[in-house]
């Protein structure tokens, strides 16, 4: 029976978290079937109920830790998010109104409950990954720090990463910290232990959050050519993710994400138009962020985790 009053308290979180502007921004996962170490399918992970209320639970003892922190005045690791960068809210509102979504409630000093009703109004349409994806790509880098700055994202004063002192170190130190105020050290004990110590803590795990990200993706890349190594010739519907000078990606439903070079396009002298758009000039034959293209894949290179695609006729 518990589990049913789970899932009405995670309901009533949820929607005080969306009340006060918190983006429902999903980031795209990919879920890979290997077997005998090669790789089946690549489908999109997506969460299911269970884990969406665990996570509001996970949200709330995340704050509860930090406030504590704060209450006490107790040298802590915070996890915090800046305010997305100007030149990125100028280049997201440039997209929305190139794809035609209204963006008039984007403010210069963009709040999260700004950028989260555009994401909302376009819910169920077939913008809704594209705005979502750029909506990520438009936002500060969360770290590691010593001052509590706040989380742009999630609209709170106060957050920490406390759940996951197992598999996460910053989790960790702050189990130390809390444990320490917990069983009676007083206050100028625990900043004479800690003081020094949670700066360089909180920049380490930042520069070893961001590494281990990275290669966490360039793993996941080599995955995804090895099993489009597979599929080489074959034709596929997809996305236009990004549009650089030298080409556009295209994102396929199954998380795969792959390049026309502007090279294996039809002959032409083609122009970036403020990374929105790739054109034509004689033609305007024009290739824009969102635009579904049918491609072939033409080639991969799995060491580097490349995949080229080439047009397909529809």
């Amino acid at each position: 029976p518990e589990i049913y009053k789970m899932r009405e308290l995670a309901a009533v979180l949820s929607k005080r978290r969306f009340e006060r502007g918190s983006m429902n921004i999903e980031s795209t996962e990919s879920k890979f079937l290997i077997e005998n170490g090669q790789v089946l399918d690549i489908l999109p992970r997506e969460r299911g109920e269970s884990e969406k209320f665990i996570e509001e639970f996970m949200l709330m003892a995340n704050q509860a830790a930090a406030s504590v922190a704060m209450n006490e005045e107790l040298p802590f690791v915070y996890r915090v998010h800046d305010d997305p960068p100007a030149q990125k809210v100028s280049a997201l509102k440039e997209l929305l109104r190139q794809v035609g979504v209204d963006a008039s409630g984007l403010s210069d000093e963009v709040k999260a409950k700004e950028m989260s009703d555009v994401l909302e109004s376009v819910r169920g349409t077939r913008l809704e990954q594209l705005i979502n994806n750029q909506l990520l790509r438009s936002m500060a880098k969360a770290v590691y720090s010593a001052e509590n700055t706040g989380h742009f994202g999630l609209v709170m004063e106060n957050y920490a990463h406390f759940t996951s002192p197992i598999r996460r170190y910053p989790d960790l130190i702050i189990h130390r910290i809390l444990s320490a105020q917990v069983n009676g050290s007083p206050r100028k004990v625990i900043e004479k232990r800690f003081g020094n110590y949670v700066a360089n803590a909180a920049k380490h795990c930042s520069e070893c959050e961001q590494k281990a990200v990275s290669i966490e993706r360039d793993c996941e890349d080599c995955y995804k050519a090895e099993y489009m190594s597979h599929h080489i010739g074959e034709c596929f519907e997809g996305v236009i993710s990004s549009i650089q000078s030298y080409g556009f990606y295209v994102e396929l439903p199954n998380t795969v994400e792959g390049l026309v070079h502007v090279n294996d396009l039809p002959f032409g002298d083609y122009i970036l138009e403020e990374t929105m758009e790739l054109v034509e000039r004689m033609s305007n034959t024009s290739y824009k962020i969102g635009q579904k293209v049918m491609v072939r894949c033409d080639a991969v290179d799995v060491s580097a985790g490349e995949i080229d695609f080439v047009l397909a006729e529809e």
